[in-house]
């Protein structure tokens, strides 16, 4: 009798685990992997906003023509140098304000440097949209005060796209402080004091000591910040819409622009898939250093 009841006990015990995740899955299903799927499809048809209109199936001819168009290479290159220059830059200035700040104990530094992370982007580009005005921006009157000429920001192909950067910059660098402050006070004390007695340099205990063990931290920010930027719209939106011409004109603007804009949701959808595929490749990337730096430390 006992033995029996052992296959049911593990069929009810295999239907019950099956009854706990499926929420989660029906989920993750109608959430992720049915809307990608609807965009694959629909990345292979002439498809139009308007639903009177006829669609037409093109099979990869969108992905075809999305080869061939040379704005869609700008818009590559914009969104690549965007990301890797803010990326950049904003560890680097995160990391050395995250050094700076865990010597200290001025506790209120640590808000302030933190305000420009909780502005919303829609105001933080608006904002900044008024600041770079060309005839009537804060930025321009203050180089008028002291003499100087006025700035076209943001009337320049190259002032807009350093113009964005920068503003991205002032508001994500923050972040990547936050993260590396964490990571410097989670740094266990006694490697220092050992380096201190042997008669490390301050520079010889940051290369030696401090980097090797924050790497896995390093990987996190970089990894996080890139795949954010690499979506960025909100600032683009409210600051350039992606001009002057085409100049600041990123991955995520060149989607909306074809999707709402111009009627070409087929081509919109193919330009999504791309760009999904890039995040991915780019997350696998991360993951495989992030995994490797954790095995070192």
């Amino acid at each position: 009798m006992t033995l029996n009841r052992i296959p049911t006990l593990g069929r009810v015990r295999r239907q019950f685990g099956w009854a706990m995740i499926a929420p989660a899955f029906l989920t993750l299903f109608l959430m992720t992997i049915y809307p990608f799927m609807y965009v694959i499809v629909v990345s292979l048809f002439r498809w139009s906003i308007v639903p009177t209109i006829p669609r037409v199936f093109l099979g990869l001819g969108n992905y075809w023509i999305m080869i061939r168009d040379t704005a869609f290479q700008k818009t590559l290159w914009v969104t690549f140098t965007y990301t890797i220059g803010v990326v950049l830059v904003e560890m680097f200035v995160g990391f050395l304000l995250a050094l700076l700040i865990s010597t200290g104990k001025e506790r209120w530094l640590r808000v302030a440097f933190l305000l420009p992370a909780i502005i919303a982007p829609v105001v933080v580009g608006l904002t900044w949209r008024f600041m770079l005005s060309y005839d009537l921006g804060t930025a321009n009157y203050f180089l008028k005060a002291v003499h100087l000429k006025p700035f076209n920001w943001l009337g320049r192909p190259l002032n807009a796209l350093l113009s964005v950067m920068l503003i991205d910059i002032w508001q994500w660098t923050p972040f990547a402080m936050l993260i590396f402050l964490a990571g410097l006070e989670s740094l266990p004390l006694e490697p220092y004091e050992a380096a201190r007695v042997d008669g490390a340099s301050p520079w010889q205990i940051l290369k030696y000591v401090t980097l090797p063990q924050l790497t896995p931290v390093i990987a996190i920010v970089l990894m996080f910040r890139t795949l954010d930027a690499f979506k960025t719209f909100d600032v683009i939106y409210m600051v350039t819409r992606g001009g002057p011409g085409n100049a600041t004109e990123v991955l995520s603007y060149k989607i909306w622009q074809k999707a709402f804009f111009q009627n070409q949701l087929g081509y919109a959808a193919a330009l999504s898939v791309v760009a999904i595929i890039l995040a991915t490749v780019m997350m696998n990337i991360f993951s495989r250093i992030l995994s490797k730096a954790q095995t070192r430390t």
